[in-house]
């Protein structure tokens, strides 16, 4: 005869993380890991395939422009192709508008973002559904991308991390955790989204956008603030944080399911 002694209570867990999260950050972690495992020059050829260099981008599609921006630094006889086959972009690299967000510069890098991600991604996780969230980090880290490249076209330097993809993540959370019939206690995935209308009325939501957009401004031009010793492309953050705001309600599911927030 079993007798029934009484169950454990289940516990809370720590971290109640959305899978696609998790799943996203073990990946990070192990390609952060892998970067300091791997052999140095396995590491070169991977950056330079994944990261975002603009130049890379201008040397394809405006090859004249860019030979005028190094005007007077180049060596007699070099041309746009020399150059491009150096910097491996005999094709357009269009893919390193978003690869460039899985890589880090160092674990203090990829920890910063990934507190972030946790925090602003995990609400907007559960609302969109895995495959609309991931594609929404897509989009906004090539808005990032593209914000940066219209900002410093022929930069030589490689742009790394998911801070512009976060960004967007940070922007779409104030679409919902600022609407004006918020109640407290009511999980963010359930609430009505505030149209851009609403949002600008906001004065919590104003607030918000306008500390996001100081801190990374201050961060910007004066990166050793953030504690980093290399320049921060801000332009990135604000790209995909501008997108976020923008695009986020063609990816909101509640809106389709519940049928009563009009597009605008």
């Amino acid at each position: 005869m079993n007798e029934h002694l009484g169950a454990r209570p289940e516990r809370e867990k720590i971290l109640n993380l959305p899978r696609e999260v998790t799943a996203l950050l073990v990946a990070l972690a192990a390609i952060q890991f892998a970067a300091g495992a791997l052999p140095r020059s396995w590491v070169s050829e991977i950056f330079s395939a994944l990261a975002f260099v603009p130049a890379r981008i201008s040397i394809v599609l405006a090859p004249e422009a860019f030979m005028r921006s190094l005007a007077g630094e180049l060596a007699p006889g070099v041309e746009a192709g020399d150059i491009a086959e150096a910097l491996g972009a005999e094709h357009l690299p269009w893919w390193t508008f978003v690869t460039y967000a899985l890589l880090h510069a160092n674990w203090t890098h990829l920890a910063v973002n990934g507190v972030t991600l946790a925090a602003f991604g995990s609400p907007l996780a559960r609302r969109l559904g895995a495959a609309r969230f991931l594609a929404f980090l897509a989009l906004t880290a090539a808005a990032g991308a593209a914000a940066h490249f219209a900002v410093h076209p022929f930069d030589l330097g490689p742009v790394v991390g998911a801070s512009a993809a976060i960004s967007g993540t940070m922007a779409a959370s104030a679409r919902f955790a600022f609407a004006q019939d918020a109640q407290f206690g009511v999980q963010h995935e359930s609430r009505r989204a505030a149209s851009l209308a609403e949002l600008w009325s906001n004065r919590r939501a104003l607030a918000f956008v306008g500390l996001w957009f100081a801190v990374n401004l201050i961060f910007g031009l004066f990166p050793g603030a953030a504690g980093s010793t290399e320049q921060i492309a801000w332009e990135a953050h604000v790209g995909g944080f501008a997108a976020g705001l923008l695009l986020f309600g063609a990816f909101d599911r509640r809106r389709e399911d519940g049928g009563r927030e009009r597009r605008r």
